[in-house]
């Protein structure tokens, strides 16, 4: 068998090649188009109980303070499963997985938090559930959708999706599918307990808004009273334990209590109905928790949920193990969870959905969980991300921006912002002050001995061969799924089809490219100059991103840089080689560059591209405070609401830190 030809392959055992290989090829066989249906009468009833925002590690069952009697019952009358994590840290690329069986990374940019995701023509602009539907089940959804996509149908998705929709209105005899999505958990809840948030910077995306106002009519009373206080939360050392973040933490906390008792009234309309014993209870959450280096972040803070599964006596036989049973295997929900409801139901999984099936007749066992990261909100990014039993290990595409970019949603939290205040005050120690410094290109954490995942051993060599296996992973899958991550949003070359036009993305190459140019090594300047005049956009787009990485590094090259800049017809990699040479140059051309396209492109996302390269040079980017301020107020070219929102979020933020206002401000 040959050795593949993988960017990080280089060492890999054959043991652990092989290894991988058979899992790959058991999980193919494992994923066939149809399944023969279950005998009528036998079809179980499925319903998922859908958390937001919910870690598991908080809730009872898993270890936690947060007191959830419901949850810990279920888990003790069903399956649980202890490695279960999401495709994504954050909701929106999270739920087009969960509704398409696909991962958001393979149709961008459904893989940006909030986007427009082009679905592919195979799924008939509708989700996975309408299979079932074709096979006689009433599907409803109450009521989150949130699927980062505009072509979804959703009339042709669910028979409803409504805050009414309830499996009580199927037609008699009728198998149901029902989810139900109460929003007490939501990241947003833990705002009630922020100061100053009547004072909101007017330039909030529109899209956020309608969300918080939707969050705080359902949780209107923040639950401050409730079981869990200040004192019996943990707070982990990669943040500050203050009585700042410990008021917050036992705000989530009880918020966890208040959704574990909805919980228990939907199991009790179910008990109710006598309908116990042929239905299939679900729950998990969309991603991990809301508190500091938690949602929107590829540690297990972000990605590890509970999934727990109970199987009523008509059906106990579809169960993986005994009730009260816990399993270790990985499980990603997104890619996961539809197929196993497919197979549980007798419908057979769809030949697109690369998950295999975690319960049913066709169950298989996985090796590994992938998650990922690409823009979050008004701020781009791109970590990718491998899990198994024991390790989680993470590559950073972009090692010279900190974690801690300034994103406005997530400064609404207390936390967030004292935690801001500290680091420019200088007042906290080196664990938790790593937030805010550039991040190495690779990070492996043994979550057994480390859960906090601060302990990185990716230069120890004693890991070097799990390191290895968990590297050689990811590039595979990220090649099997043909991954778009790298493709700058709005470029032709984004979605499902376009992607996969011959010529028009080679990944392979590029991840050659950027496995080279995140080690931030001089040395290899001049492959990244000689990738500057590639006939592929993408290519030459990262070949100039590996430029910014490297910071005064690529100074050398500075005439280089400026060739380039000066023939490049694409914006997107023009804001890239504009960048690099603001780095390396007093030129003031390349900050005149940004600074008018930031205000007079039509692309919305180019002018953000923009914002977020100006915001990165700092003070080299005072020469456009005009034009910052400017795009600060929405007067710039008139662009798409989505993006505007984004733009004038990041260049206020920008305009701050440039005047020294901005530590703390949301």
């Amino acid at each position: 068998m040959t050795m593949p030809d993988t960017p990080f392959h280089a060492g890999v055992t054959r043991r652990a090649f092989l290894g991988a290989a058979a899992a790959a090829a058991a999980t193919a066989a494992l994923a066939p188009g149809v399944l023969a249906r279950a005998e009528p009468g036998r079809r179980p009833n499925i319903l998922c109980l859908v958390s937001e925002d919910c870690g598991a590690q908080h809730l009872g069952c898993y270890g936690g303070v947060a007191q959830t009697p419901t949850l810990d019952r279920l888990a003790a009358e069903g399956v649980r499963w202890r490695n279960c994590f999401s495709s994504a840290p954050v909701c929106a690329p999270s739920r087009f997985s969960l509704i398409t069986g696909m991962e958001s990374e393979s149709c961008a940019p459904a893989n940006q938090m909030r986007a427009a995701g082009a679905l592919p023509p195979f799924l008939d602009g509708a989700g996975w559930p309408r299979l079932l539907r074709q096979a006689g089940y009433y599907c409803t959804n109450n009521a989150k959708e949130d699927y980062n996509t505009a072509d979804l149908n959703v009339a042709a998705t669910w028979d409803e999706s409504s805050p009414h929709a309830h499996w009580r209105n199927r037609p008699p005899g009728a198998p149901f599918f029902a989810i139900f999505n109460p929003v007490t958990t939501h990241e947003s809840s833990v705002f009630l307990n922020a100061p100053g948030l009547d004072r909101l910077d007017g330039a909030m995306s529109t899209p956020y808004l309608q969300e918080l106002q939707a969050v705080h009519a359902v949780t209107a009373t923040p639950i401050l009273g409730g079981p869990t206080t200040p004192g019996e939360v943990r707070i982990p050392p990669y943040y500050p334990d203050t009585p700042t973040t410990r008021s917050d933490a036992a705000l989530y906390m009880n918020q966890i209590n208040q959704m574990d008792q909805e919980m228990a009234a939907r199991l009790r309309e179910l008990d109710d109905a006598g309908l116990a014993e042929d239905t299939i209870v679900f729950y998990y959450s969309d991603h991990g928790g809301v508190l500091p280096r938690s949602k929107r972040f590829c540690y297990d803070s972000g990605l590890h949920i509970p999934l727990i599964a109970r199987f009523g006596g008509n059906v106990a036989e579809l169960a993986p193990a005994p009730p009260g049973s816990t399993l270790d295997e990985p499980v990603c929900s997104g890619t996961a969870l539809p197929p196993t409801i497919l197979d549980l139901t007798g419908v057979g999984a769809a030949t697109w959905m690369g998950g295999a099936p975690f319960a049913g007749p066709r169950r298989a066992v996985s090796h590994y969980a992938f998650g990922m990261r690409n823009r979050m909100d008004e701020r781009y990014d791109m970590v990718r991300t491998a899990r198994d039993e024991r390790f989680r290990y993470i590559r950073n595409y972009l090692p010279h921006l900190p974690n801690g970019q300034h994103v406005q949603f997530m400064w609404l939290q207390a936390g967030y912002r004292e935690w801001d205040q500290l680091h420019h005050s200088g007042n906290l120690d080196e664990i938790a002050d790593r937030f805010w410094n550039e991040r190495p290109a690779e990070e492996l954490y043994d979550t057994t001995a480390d859960p906090d995942e601060i302990h990185n051993l990716a230069d120890d060599p004693a890991y070097a061969e799990d390191l290895q296996r968990l590297r050689t992973a990811l590039d595979e899958h990220m090649l099997a799924v043909v991954d778009d991550g790298f493709i700058p949003e709005s470029e032709a070359a984004e979605g499902y089809t376009a992607g996969r036009a011959p010529g028009a993305y080679p990944l392979r190459e590029i991840m050659t490219l950027t496995a080279n140019a995140i080690r931030r090594d001089p040395a290899g300047l001049p492959e990244l100059i000689r990738n500057l005049n590639s006939g592929n956009e993408i290519v030459r787009y990262w070949a100039a991103t590996g430029c910014c990485m490297l910071d005064a590094g690529a100074a050398p090259a500075a005439a280089d840089l400026r060739a380039a800049f000066d023939t490049e017809p694409s914006p997107h990699t023009k804001i890239a080689l504009a960048e690099a040479l603001a780095r390396v140059t007093d030129n003031p051309q390349p900050v005149e560059y940004l600074g008018a396209t930031l205000t007079g492109h039509p692309d919305g996302w180019i002018q953000l591209q923009a914002a977020n390269a100006l915001d990165h040079l700092g003070p080299r980017a005072l020469p456009a405070r005009s034009q910052l301020v400017k795009a600060s107020t929405g007067a710039g070219a008139p662009i798409a609401a989505d993006a505007a929102g984004h733009v004038r979020t990041a260049t206020a933020h920008t305009v701050r830190a440039l005047d020294g206002t901005g530590a703390g401000v949301p």
